[in-house]
């Protein structure tokens, strides 16, 4: 049995996480980032903030396993701009050029829209 959060705690420790990111705390904000993760896959804004501290960590490893599977048409405040940013960030870290310019032209376009 997987165990669960109140959205009381769970909204508590994502706001502890972005403070950590805010602080520039990045190991700790991902330690705490893939808690939230492993406790519920589909809470997308852990997704996001993971990646980040990843990207800050220079994990772009960590980063695009991440972002992987997040749907085009998820409901991300910012949308596919911030997902496609991330992905840029994080292509240029593991050295691919193009999925990064591609990442990056998804975002300007998705910008315009």
């Amino acid at each position: 049995m997987q165990p669960t959060l109140s959205k009381t705690h769970t909204r508590a420790l994502h706001i502890l996480g972005f403070l950590f990111l805010r602080m520039g705390q990045f190991a700790r904000a991902r330690r705490l980032f893939l808690a939230l993760v492993a406790l519920d896959p589909a809470d997308l804004n852990a997704r996001l903030s993971l990646a980040h501290a990843a990207i800050q960590l220079e994990d772009g490893e960590m980063a695009l396993h991440t972002l992987t599977g997040i749907a085009p048409d998820a409901p991300i405040p910012g949308g596919n701009a911030v997902v496609s940013l991330l992905l840029a960030r994080a292509y240029t870290l593991v050295g691919d050029t193009n999925m990064a310019q591609e990442a990056m032209a998804s975002f300007w376009k998705a910008k315009k829209a």
